[in-house]
């Protein structure tokens, strides 16, 4: 948990090339300038929380892309299965696999390094749930991870620290 606090509010956003369900290759720094955006680590699959919280983004992105803000849900959950929650969802917003770095024979992609979301305890080096809200120029202005069980995402909440973005 030393690494939670690495990207700060105020600090860049680091950029990403990863790839949705199609293969298709989505850069954060294609949206700058264009749209904020939200971005979502979430653990993978097996993560209740997660799968609940697809539901309640789901359910407001009409409200959130009104605001122009692009929301990109990252996983290091394999394709066929990021496929097939899109499908069964019905999600309006797009996936994104996080791939895969074996270092000292633990999975840790850089990705999750760079944003200090890295749930290393698990001993898998998956990702803890976080949310991240960049502003067009690519700077961080919200940003929470929920390194506690107890700890539980409110979509509604994060609509709100959309208004002070717009």
């Amino acid at each position: 948990m030393d690494n939670v606090n690495r990207l700060r509010v105020g600090h860049f956003a680091p950029d990403f090339a990863l790839k949705n369900s199609d293969g298709e290759e989505v850069c954060l720094s294609d949206f700058r300038e264009k749209k904020g955006v939200l971005i979502f680590f979430c653990p993978g699959r097996k993560n209740p929380l997660c799968l609940d919280w697809l539901d309640s983004v789901n359910r407001l992105h009409h409200e959130i892309s009104a605001k122009e803000i692009e929301i990109l849900w990252l996983t290091p959950d394999e394709r066929w299965f990021i496929r097939r929650i899109e499908e069964e969802k019905k999600l309006r917003f797009r996936i994104l696999k996080i791939e895969d770095e074996v270092r000292n024979g633990l999975w840790l992609p850089p990705l999750i390094q760079q944003y200090g979301v890295e749930a290393t305890e698990s001993g898998r080096g998956t990702p803890y749930p976080a949310v991240f809200l960049v502003d067009r120029t690519g700077i961080v202005r919200y940003r929470k991870v929920y390194t506690g069980a107890a700890d539980k995402p409110n979509p509604e909440e994060l609509v709100c620290e959309l208004d002070n973005l717009t």
